[in-house]
């Protein structure tokens, strides 16, 4: 069964080529240009003869009617561009049950608003009333979406706060992290707001008067206009080398989780300082060993910093995008990743 994008695509190589046989155009010139949405490709433009000046954002090819290659290059181009084949994989959520919601399917016609947060981020509870007040002023004009991030959390950690600060807003776990990295997510709480036509337009951490009037505005027509949009960086992933032939120790932490959940989350804090000494040890034996710690909160002072206070010595990176992170699953913070000739052979959390 042909897809809609097929049949696009024939109906356009039909044309392209009635438009070369016509012995009226001397000079055949075309514009292509994909048809895509936000969510996903859906399709190719109709292909049009040129007589005024081309259209923003098209491919443009002068034509020989004799020449048959011409076709055939630009039937192959039609099947690349906007291909569904190509398109990423949904950003996924899950709710409270388990079940995986698409993030697309989350926005409609309104303007969003996402808040990453933790249960153990103390900022983070700070601002809940907050934004339980913005839910409740906004929330017939903005989709508002609470996101867990689901590091060093559970699902009662995270009910005990729904009740705590009476949350009616729709609740969700980030489970595969993919979602933070999407929005390059640096540290809770977190901000997004992305108007309706899919804009990210307002990012940050603190909840004070410039978030509240980028609500404002958003609540009016779904956009704001004049604000200066973010553009998605590219960044180099971070490396990681795994040898084919020897023993490698990979622990993956946080620079601050030592002392910033000494009060909230004591155990978890005491693993963290153990996870570390733990590893000087495998080092002092003369294994290979590395240290990943997540981009969350942290620059290249704190690692240093990190780096000094437990005299690490071994390589100790940030994991930016926290890729690695995603790669090996690991949503809780110490964990130790045990490989033996290229393949991973452990995995360790408690210490």
């Amino acid at each position: 069964m042909m897809t809609p994008f097929i049949l696009s695509t024939l109906n356009t190589y039909k044309k392209f080529s009635a438009i070369l046989c016509n012995v009226n155009i001397h000079t055949p010139v075309f514009c292509v240009r994909s048809l895509k949405n936000k969510k996903s490709a859906v399709g190719v433009e109709n292909l049009q003869y040129l007589s005024d000046p081309p259209p923003l954002n098209c491919f443009l090819f002068a034509g020989d009617r004799m020449s048959r290659l011409a076709i055939t290059i630009l039937f192959t181009l039609l099947m690349s561009i906007g291909s569904p084949l190509s398109a990423q994989p949904p950003l996924t959520l899950q709710t409270h049950t388990g079940e995986e919601v698409s993030l697309n399917s989350l926005f409609g016609q309104k303007p969003v608003y996402l808040k990453f947060w933790a249960t153990w981020c103390k900022p983070c509870m700070q601002q809940m009333p907050h934004f339980q007040r913005s839910y409740e002023q906004y929330g017939d004009k903005i989709q508002f979406i609470a996101i867990n991030i689901d590091l060093n959390d559970n699902a009662d950690a995270v009910a005990k706060v729904e009740n705590q600060f009476s949350l009616t807003m729709p609740m969700y776990t980030d489970h595969t992290a993919k979602v933070a990295k999407h929005y390059e997510f640096l540290g809770t709480p977190f901000h997004v707001l992305i108007d309706n036509n899919q804009n990210v337009i307002f990012q940050g951490h603190d909840a004070d008067q410039p978030l509240d009037n980028t609500l404002r505005l958003l609540s009016h027509n779904g956009r704001v206009d004049k604000v200066r949009l973010l553009n998605e960086k590219q960044k180099s992933g971070t490396q990681l080398v795994i040898p084919k032939d020897a023993k490698k120790a990979v622990l993956f932490t946080t620079t601050w989780c030592d002392w910033y959940l000494a009060d909230t989350r004591p155990q978890m804090a005491k693993q963290c300082v153990l996870a570390q000494k733990y590893i000087n040890e495998l080092a002092v034996q003369g294994i290979d060993v590395e240290v990943k710690v997540s981009q969350l909160w942290t620059d290249h002072n704190a690692v240093a910093e990190y780096v000094k206070k437990f005299t690490a010595n071994m390589p100790v990176s940030i994991d930016y995008g926290n890729d690695l992170f995603i790669e090996y699953g690991i949503n809780s913070v110490p964990s130790l990743l045990i490989f033996e000739n290229g393949k991973r052979v452990a995995k360790r959390e408690k210490f």
